[in-house]
């Protein structure tokens, strides 16, 4: 059976919305673009890519990932998005994390401004982190990743204390996954469930690796098991490694200590 389509001239294409930019012979470069929203749509409905959390952000090429600025701040305690939306009030003593399955935060992603009320009144939180397989097709780890950069680069802009979280997916995800990601700051990586298999070991250790040669992060934050060694390399360099057991982990503790 076959169907006929018509394909509409690129010019004869409307933006959805009335994004600005710097004009070609700005001496702003493409890698580094400034978004300004000249309309604000609040709540539009056919802003399904959240267009007006763009306003006034720096988009870093050749993806236009969302950049993220410094932090130099420490976490003492981490909780789950999901738990921390299950709290009767914020702690503001608490940083949120986002290492957890992607279905319960998507929420976040779907109304974004009434969960950044809510964040805003905890200490800060690291960045989301949408899901990155390795096997995940290319375009779906940029659209992540992008995901993860804007929401984290909006509630910064928007005063909360912001980490950025890094998910690396090989040496060949170098220009968009640290693309938006801010050098000589704390950065964060989740490890949790990532080393078991000893031949993902192999690519975690090499992308620590990475992250700390072409970020030289100030400090560096771990979601879950520093074991086998993963975390060498950043001690050997001198940077300072704060790592957090898994949530699991801590509540099976907390369990068998009440046992």
């Amino acid at each position: 059976m076959t169907s006929t389509r018509t394909t509409l001239p690129g010019s004869d294409q409307l933006p959805l919305f009335d994004l600005q930019w710097p004009s070609e012979d700005s001496t702003v470069p493409k890698e580094a673009r400034h978004a300004r929203l000249v309309t604000d749509p609040g709540r539009d409905r056919q802003d399904v890519f959240n267009a007006r959390l763009l306003a006034g952000l720096t988009l870093v090429g050749p993806y236009e990932i969302p950049k993220i600025d410094p932090c130099t701040q420490v976490p003492d305690s981490l909780i789950s998005f999901s738990e921390a939306r299950a709290l009767r009030r914020p702690d503001p003593e608490i940083w949120v994390h986002f290492y957890e399955d992607d279905y319960r935060f998507i929420r976040m992603w779907n109304d974004p401004e009434r969960h950044f009320r809510w964040l805003a009144r905890f200490a800060g939180i690291v960045s989301p982190d949408f899901s990155i397989y390795r096997n995940m097709p290319v375009a779906q780890k940029i659209a992540h990743t992008y995901r993860n950069q804007l929401l984290g680069a909006r509630m910064q802009a928007d005063g909360i204390n912001v980490i950025a979280n890094i998910r690396l997916s090989g040496r060949q995800s170098i220009p968009y996954a640290l693309a938006g990601a801010p050098r000589h700051s704390t950065v964060a990586l989740g490890l949790h469930g990532c080393i078991q298999d000893q031949a993902n070991r192999r690519h975690v250790v090499e992308e620590v690796r990475i992250v700390c040669d072409e970020l030289a992060p100030a400090h560096l934050v771990v979601y879950g098991s520093a074991a086998y060694r993963v975390l060498d390399y950043p001690r050997e360099q001198g940077i300072p490694v704060h790592a957090f057991p898994a949530d699991t982990f801590t509540r099976s503790q907390t369990r068998k200590a009440a046992a």
